[in-house]
């Protein structure tokens, strides 16, 4: 079967107020290369299997930037391991949170931080397909034929409460408990919650564009505002996303990745 080839682009900004940037990236075997400096990064050709994904580290310095950075030194491991030996990506990723979560709760430990973690929103492509997984409230986008649609669920309190109806969308939205996260690398593991979520397989077409971004980046973009940039054919669209979170107060950390079939 003829390997498929992906651009992909990426950009990460500290943003406007925080000190550090506790985000981290991977595509293939490519993390962040700084810590607070601007990055951004362009591959025209990427063959699969690919791996992208995005890490946004939560608990401070100390706690939240170490742990998206064994999340994304570990997915890079696994990536390395799957592309020598393959097998079932779903039980890779299984594995893959659970030596996460062991890592970042002995770093925890051992500098006696009481909290931290990393969320995580990550694509896997093979054999034409992209598949989907997420832990917390990084998200992935898909614009398909000049509409944008959400893949990933929030894995939030605001969200538990939106799907029980005592929260409207508007109020979900709108809520601190939308940041509340019920789902995280660093976690407790004997939580119910304690698993990635992963969402139907598709095979992106041709022009389609998928989005893995940190919270940093919706929350000061609307969707609108996503989609506008996305829709105009070939631009840097990592830049200007970046640079419309920023325009837009940059808040947050902020992290994002488009991968587009080519």
């Amino acid at each position: 079967m003829e390997q498929k080839q992906y651009k992909i682009l990426v950009s990460t900004h500290k943003g406007r107020v925080r000190s550090e940037n506790e985000d981290n990236f991977v595509f293939k075997n490519i993390m962040k290369r700084t810590n607070n400096d601007p990055q951004h990064l362009m591959s025209k050709a990427v063959k699969e299997p690919l791996l992208c994904a995005v890490f946004d580290g939560m608990g401070g310095e100390n706690g939240g930037r170490q742990a998206s950075e064994i999340c994304a030194k570990t997915a890079v491991k696994y990536y390395d391991f799957l592309l020598k030996n393959g097998g079932d990506v779903d039980e890779s990723i299984h594995d893959y949170i659970s030596v996460c979560n062991n890592q970042i709760r002995q770093y925890h430990s051992q500098h006696k931080l009481k909290r931290g973690g990393s969320t995580f929103a990550m694509i896997y492509f093979q054999d034409g397909k992209a598949k989907f997984f997420s832990m917390g409230d990084s998200r992935i986008y898909l614009f398909h034929r000049g509409s944008l649609f959400r893949v990933s669920r929030d894995h939030t309190l605001a969200q538990k409460k939106y799907e029980a109806n005592i929260f409207t969308k508007e109020e979900a939205e709108s809520s601190t408990e939308s940041h509340v996260l019920t789902r995280f690398l660093g976690m407790d593991e004997d939580s119910d919650e304690f698993m990635a979520e992963s969402y139907d397989a598709i095979i992106p077409e041709k022009e389609d564009k998928l989005l893995i971004c940190s919270d940093g980046l919706y929350d000061m973009c609307s969707d609108r505002e996503i989609l506008q940039i996305l829709s105009a054919p070939n631009q840097p669209y990592t830049i200007q996303l970046v640079n419309k979170a920023l325009k837009n107060g940059g808040e947050d950390n902020i992290t994002c990745m488009v991968i587009e079939k080519v």
